[in-house]
């Protein structure tokens, strides 16, 4: 066994607690391991998704709070799909444009992909938007018309509500 100065193992005891401190923090960040179902639960926003926001002070039922979970959950292969469809894309016209020879043809079709990528995320969103919508009361859906108008006058009639 060689001999370590007490001074090199509370260095080695520092740096080891320095390395540790991230991951534990992680750890404990990554919520439940049932994919946030119980997260929805106690806050009836899907995944903690902060595009949930205009469901917040509908006082959702149980039962809203399960169909509207589902219909995430249905979503969300195509949702993942797309981003990666998205992501792949993104990466490919960066490296186009970041390499010594511009090559249009392949950075057109790069350029199409994420545009289609993007457009099919964008009709997922108004699809899963609509289904949710369909959960609702009349009463909470007139919440959410009364808060959109209260919105747009905040706005100044600019822009959109977010979803």
């Amino acid at each position: 066994m060689t001999f370590m100065p007490t001074r090199t193992l509370s260095t080695l005891a520092l740096a080891a607690a320095i390395v540790a401190a991230p991951l534990a923090a992680s750890a404990a960040n990554t919520g439940p391991a049932d994919g946030g179902a119980r997260h929805f639960q106690k806050t009836g926003h899907a995944w903690g998704h902060h595009g949930d926001g205009w469901l917040r002070g509908l006082d959702l039922t149980q039962a809203q709070q399960d169909q509207i979970f589902k219909i995430r959950h249905d979503q969300e292969q195509a949702v993942y799909d797309q981003k990666k469809a998205a992501k792949e894309a993104m990466r490919s016209l960066r490296e186009l444009g970041q390499a010594d020879t511009f090559d249009p043809a392949k950075a057109k079709q790069a350029a199409d992909a994420l545009g289609q990528a993007q457009g099919q995320l964008a009709l997922l969103r108004a699809q899963t938007q609509s289904q949710i919508r369909a959960v609702l009361t009349p009463d909470q859906r007139q919440k959410l018309a009364e808060r959109h108008t209260r919105h747009m006058g905040d706005k100044g009639g600019k822009g959109g509500m977010k979803s």
